[in-house]
């Protein structure tokens, strides 16, 4: 039997005197998907940036693929390398093009050569829906239009994890199918 590619033991987040996660233990196989659902200020986002070290958590552990998540320095950037993130904001570098923002990280941080980053860049901006965008910038586009870029731009790291902040908030009823 595989490894878990993400386990949680006993994670705990505080924010001063605010308890936002409590005991969460969370194991995740690879090829599962695992939905969070909750109310408003539930800890859903909490949990998503701590898996991605966005957060630190006060106590317990996190692993993915079998290595605890390191404190800073070149591995944890590794670590967020291998860990997709679609926020809910979309974060997208408001002066790139969106080939640009899907194109950034698999040459700085993987380095991939320009041309295949474009390639496969173009071929996830067809599969969400929105290659003729390709070089427009994110203020040309819709709300839904960016979160379809953001999650482009996640898988065109090629990421062992992925995590979605309310992935299809801005989304189209059709769109959501999709996604």
């Amino acid at each position: 039997m595989a490894e878990p590619l993400v386990v949680m033991d006993n994670v705990q987040k505080h924010y001063g005197d605010f308890h936002a996660l409590k005991h969460i233990d969370l194991t995740v196989d690879q090829g599962e998907v695992v939905v969070v659902i909750g109310p408003s200020g539930s800890g859903k986002s909490t949990l998503c940036r701590t898996i991605n070290r966005l957060e630190t958590i006060t106590s317990g552990s996190i692993t993915i693929d079998g290595n605890e998540l390191p404190k800073e320095g070149k591995a944890l950037a590794k670590l967020r390398a291998d860990v997709g993130m679609v926020f809910q904001s979309f974060n997208l570098f408001s002066h790139l093009t969106i080939l640009q923002n899907v194109t950034l990280g698999p040459i700085s941080v993987k380095g991939m050569k320009q041309a295949d980053a474009d390639r496969e860049a173009r071929q996830l901006l067809d599969r969400v829906g929105v290659s003729e965008q390709a070089d427009k910038l994110p203020a040309q586009l819709s709300g839904g239009q960016q979160q379809r870029v953001a999650i482009a731009r996640a898988l065109a790291m090629r990421p062992k994890v992925m995590l979605f902040d309310e992935p299809t908030s801005a989304l189209d009823p059709e769109m959501i199918n999709e996604v």
